[in-house]
């Protein structure tokens, strides 16, 4: 295997471990719940 092929995978691969933790992490940003949209009251007693 070449040196540049190598470099070239290792390149994909961080770029899709980077891509993985940036989705998971954008997740888990978001607010639980369905934003009122299905028709309940979203409010918490």
């Amino acid at each position: 295997m070449s040196p540049t092929l190598q470099t070239l995978i290792a390149l994909g691969l961080v770029i899709l471990a980077v891509a993985f933790f940036v989705v998971r992490w954008v997740k888990a940003r978001k607010k639980p719940g369905c934003g009122g949209g299905c028709s309940c009251s979203g409010k918490k007693f």
